[in-house]
């Protein structure tokens, strides 16, 4: 159980310097980045603050370590079980935090290992009686949500147990439980959702074939749930995995199938996203034509772009990001000058919080710098790129260090790609040449 009496302490203490400091409890919410109604739970001493919580609260509020020492007696290092048995209510509590907290660089990993120990809240609710009701999906629909906000920051090999976990109990749900109608489509959306998100991690966890199945099984769910555009996205997706690891014209074919079955009920943006896959596999096919083609319809469709018609799954589509995928495609068409200049601009604003976007669209960046004949740069950018894969946990990363030894591998002489080949084998286990 958590140990209850210091927990009040702590919300007393965050509600005077918060109101002290002139904020609202909507406004520390946001400056900490995390759900209001938790953060009010927290303030009431209905929930405890996590060490990562009390830490970024004391920070906003300059509280000069105060309130993370209150968290601390609390709670431990983390999360304190008391005297007697963990309970219903002890796995409820952990449950909201893992949900209500927004996933950062510095928690989300912490957030994956209490994850897998917390169960799923679709099993407790069919234990619970099995007819469910609106309220049930939403909390399905959140946890959805906050894996794939996990994504961001962790790589697939951690949080593909996650997915799989979640899919299977959300599986059980909508089969063994009793509902409306317009329960189980929900139900069935967010099982769309979820193939979509594990299809992706799985792939970042170079298992193709389980990738595959995923995308698919969402495709079939969303389909079935009425959500045209939660389909598209997913064969979409596999239309990006065959793209790489497969024959790119069928990945042409897949991914204009997706764009055009989306036309009408798609809003601009996921319009856009399916359309820079449309672009990506043109590209691997090395047709400049219809990729430029596709880029063009991508820019067009994201400046009639309207936030309220937008799905949730899109909310990582930017500007940064299109231009991004441009600089991509120009790379794998081998048109540098038209590449360097994009991806010089678009890594600009990624850093290492973000490891595994980082070191690929850099790699990018390095491989247009090779087609560039600045071999110098390019290499410095590699040892970059081999920095932070240490900590991206992606297959997909892994694969793009391997391109890029194999482009710099010619350039052997050079001093710089030297160092870079040396800390490759020397990271890899490959003898050393």
């Amino acid at each position: 159980m958590f140990v209850g009496e210091p927990m009040h302490d702590f919300g007393v203490t965050m509600r005077a310097r918060r109101e002290a400091a002139g904020l609202s409890l909507r406004a520390l919410a946001r400056a900490a980045h995390v759900d209001p109604g938790h953060l009010s739970r927290v303030e009431a001493g209905r929930r405890p603050a996590t060490g990562t919580l009390a830490k970024t609260i004391d920070r906003i509020l300059e509280a000069g370590g105060e309130l993370e020492v209150l968290a601390g007696r609390a709670a431990g290092p983390g999360w304190s079980i008391g005297p007697r048995t963990w309970q219903n209510d002890d796995r409820d509590a952990l449950a909201d935090v893992l949900v209500d907290t927004r996933p950062t660089p510095a928690n989300a990993v912490e957030l994956a290992h209490q994850w897998l120990i917390t169960e799923p809240v679709q099993l407790r609710e069919m234990r619970a009686g099995r007819r469910i009701g609106t309220s049930t999906v939403q909390r399905v629909e959140r946890r959805v949500h906050q894996l794939r906000l996990l994504d961001d920051h962790v790589g697939g090999a951690s949080t593909f147990p996650l997915l799989t976990a979640e899919i299977a109990a959300t599986s059980d749900l909508l089969r063994l439980s009793t509902h409306s109608e317009a329960v189980g489509r929900r139900l069935l959306v967010a099982l769309g959702e979820l193939g979509q998100v594990g299809g992706w991690v799985a792939a970042d966890h170079g298992r193709h074939a389980d990738a595959e199945r995923l995308y698919l099984a969402g495709m079939r769910a969303a389909h079935a749930g009425g959500d045209r555009a939660g389909a598209a996205n997913c064969l979409s997706s596999l239309s990006y995995q065959v793209a790489n690891t497969g024959d790119p014209r069928t990945a042409v074919t897949l991914a204009r199938s997706a764009y055009c079955g989306a036309q009408g009920h798609a809003s601009a943006t996921t319009l856009a996203l399916l359309g820079e896959r449309v672009a990506w596999a043109n590209a691997r096919a090395g047709d400049d034509v219809a990729c430029e083609r596709a880029l063009s319809d991508v820019d067009g469709a994201y400046e009639r772009r309207r936030p309220d018609d937008d799905p949730v799954w899109v909310y990582w589509l930017d500007p940064a990001e299109i231009e991004v995928m441009a600089g991509r495609c120009w790379t794998e068409l081998q048109r540098p000058l038209r590449a360097v200049p994009i991806l010089e601009r678009a890594t600009a604003r990624y850093g290492d919080d973000v490891a595994r976007e980082t070191a690929l669209y850099l790699s990018w960046l390095a491989e247009a710098l090779v087609q560039a004949r600045e071999v110098d740069r390019a290499a410095a950018i590699s040892l970059d790129v081999l920095r932070l894969n240490d900590r991206s946990g992606s297959a997909r990363v892994d694969h793009r260090v391997r391109a890029l030894r194999q482009v710099l591998q010619p350039h052997g002489g050079n001093s710089v790609v030297k160092a870079f080949l040396k800390e490759e084998a020397t990271r890899s286990g490959r003898p050393r040449r």
